[in-house]
């Protein structure tokens, strides 16, 4: 299942509805935030395995930093009962990359558990 996703829901909205595409928004808008240096690690790390933590802490997007640069689109398939995975497309007008996700729900809690940036 694929479906653009406004980025103003909530993860218990997102959980409720079961929607991969919404469970990923909210975890993914938080992880570009996150890579963007619009929100520091300690907010997102609940969200995140420890590898893809580390991830974060060396890897910055530094032209996001513009006001510009925003989520577009989430792109997410539900691919057993308890793992998503997710493409979503960030960029300005002039340039646009994807982010890479891997959503794993470990005890009812969704994680980030894989992310790449293309």
């Amino acid at each position: 299942m694929t479906a653009m996703l406004s980025i103003e829901t909530t993860l218990a909205e997102a959980v409720a509805d079961s929607s991969a595409s919404a469970i990923a928004g909210f975890i993914g808008e938080q992880v570009f935030d996150a890579l963007s240096g619009r929100r520091t690690l300690h907010q997102v790390r609940e969200h995140l395995e420890p590898h893809v933590a580390g991830l974060l802490l060396t890897t910055r997007l530094h032209a996001a930093q513009g006001p510009d640069y925003r989520l577009r689109s989430v792109h997410a398939c539900l691919v057993t009962d308890c793992a998503v995975e997710a493409c979503m497309i960030v960029g300005t007008h002039y340039r646009v990359r994807a982010l890479v996700l891997r959503l794993e729900q470990d005890n009812g809690h969704w994680v980030c558990t894989l992310l790449s940036l293309v």
